[in-house]
C-alpha cells in the first residue's frame, strides 16, 4: 500500500523517548519550544526514519504551540478555565462549571488586552520577525468541547430545556472567539490545523479543522438543532473546512455533518461505521482520515492492522480519498507496534 500516513505520540511517549517537559515553558517559550521541536523530529528519525517519519538534521521552524502532539487548552484557559500543566501530559483543562449567572455575564475576551493571549501574540510577533512566517499548531478545539470545559454536564441537560437560552449564549461566545483566533492565525500561517492532526498538512492544508470529540455525546438530531449553525459559521468564514471526530459512532451524526457547506475533510474516530460512512460521502470531494486506535495497536498483531487498513479501504472502494493515522500513542506501546503500524504502508523508505 502507498497512502498517505501519519503517527502523533502522547506528551508521555516523547517524555520518555526524548526527555521532554510539556509544563507552561513548552507552550509560551518560543525558544525554548523551537529546541524541544528539533530534539522530537530527530527522535522520530532515529526510530521511524526508515519510513520516511522525522529529519535526521531538524532545522529550526517557527512552530506556534505543536504538531507533534494532539493537546487543546487555550481557548478554555482563554474563557476562564484553570490548566494544570504537567512535564509528561497534556496540559489538563479543569472545568470552570459555571453558574447560569456567570454565562449570562460570560462574552468573548477581547485578545489585544487578554494577558494570555498576549503571550501568545509575543510569540507570533517573535517568530514573525525571525522566520517572516508562523507555522501555527494551535488546536482550534471545538464548540461544545470548549462549552463542555466551561459549564460541565449540565451543557447536556440544558439541550432538553426548551426555555433556556443558556447554552445559545455560550455557544455565540465560543464562535465569537473561535472566529477571532482562527481570522488572526490565517494572517500568519498558511496551515492551521496541525494542532488538531498533523496528516492535514499532507492532505488538506489549507482546511480549518474542528474538533467535534465531544459530540459522540449526543445524537443527530440534537446536533443539528444545537451546533450545526456554529460550526456552519466557522465553515462560511474560512477557505475550506473540516471535522474531527474522534469518538467511535461518526455514522450517527454524518447526516448533520454533510450539512456543513466547504466540507472537506472528515477525520474518522477509530470504530466507527466505515461502511455506513463511506456510502454517505459517496460522490462528495472530502477526504476521509481513518484513525487507528492507539490501545488496539498496543496488543493487535501485524496482520490485524494490515486486515483493519484493508477493510478500510474496502468500505470506500478504493483509496482515492483516504489517509491514515493513529494518534496518541503513549509510552506503553511497545515500539515494534508502532513499527509494524508504519510497515503497513509500504516499505521502508530508501
Amino acid at each position: 500500500m502507498k497512502q498517505n500516513y501519519d503517527v502523533t505520540f502522547h506528551p508521555s511517549w516523547w517524555n520518555k523517548y526524548a526527555g521532554i517537559e510539556f509544563d507552561e515553558k513548552f507552550w509560551f517559550d518560543a525558544a525554548y519550544r523551537m529546541e524541544a521541536d528539533r530534539a522530537m523530529r530527530r527522535t522520530l528519525y532515529d526510530h521511524f526514519g526508515e519510513f520516511g517519519i522525522g529529519e535526521k538534521d531538524p532545522k529550526a521552524r517557527p512552530i506556534l504551540f505543536s504538531d507533534l502532539l494532539a493537546c487543546g487548552f487555550l481557548y478554555s484557559q482563554l474563557l476562564g478555565c484553570d490548566v494544570v500543566f504537567r512535564k509528561d501530559d497534556a496540559p489538563q483543562v479543569l472545568p470552570a462549571r459555571m453558574t447560569e449567572e456567570q454565562l449570562q455575564k460570560l462574552t468573548a475576551p477581547d485578545l489585544d488586552a487578554h494577558p494570555l493571549w498576549q503571550k501568545v501574540q509575543c510569540q507570533i510577533d517573535s517568530l514573525m520577525a525571525r522566520f517572516g512566517y508562523v507555522e501555527s499548531a494551535i488546536n482550534l478545539m471545538g464548540i461544545q468541547n470548549i462549552a463542555l470545559d466551561l459549564r460541565g454536564e449540565e451543557l447536556l441537560m440544558d439541550y432538553y430545556d426548551e426555555e433556556s437560552t443558556l447554552n445559545a449564549h455560550l455557544f455565540e461566545v465560543v464562535t465569537a472567539l473561535s472566529l477571532d483566533i482562527g481570522k488572526r492565525l490565517y494572517t500568519v500561517s498558511s496551515v492551521v490545523s496541525g494542532g488538531v492532526t498533523s496528516i492535514i498538512k499532507q492532505v488538506c492544508p489549507s482546511v480549518y479543522l474542528t474538533s467535534n470529540c465531544s459530540v459522540t455525546m449526543i445524537s443527530n438530531d440534537q446536533y443539528c438543532e444545537h451546533l450545526l449553525e456554529y460550526d456552519v459559521r466557522l465553515a462560511e468564514a474560512f477557505p475550506c473546512f473540516g471535522i474531527h471526530h474522534c469518538g467511535s459512532n461518526m455514522e450517527k451524526v454524518i447526516d448533520g455533518y454533510l450539512r456543513v457547506p466547504n466540507l472537506r475533510f472528515l477525520e474518522i474516530g477509530a470504530g466507527s461505521d466505515l461502511s455506513a460512512i463511506a456510502k454517505a460521502v459517496e460522490g462528495k470531494n472530502i477526504m476521509c482520515c481513518i484513525r487507528y486506535s492507539p490501545v488496539a495497536l498496543k496488543t493487535d498483531s501485524f496482520a490485524e492492522i494490515q486486515k483493519k487498513t484493508e477493510d478500510a479501504i474496502r468500505a470506500f472502494g478504493s483509496d482515492e480519498h483516504l489517509c491514515f493515522s493513529c494518534v496518541g500513542i503513549d509510552g506503553d506501546v511497545p515500539m515494534e507496534k508502532v513499527r509494524e503500524y508504519l510497515r503497513v504502508f509500504g516499505k521502508e523508505a530508501v
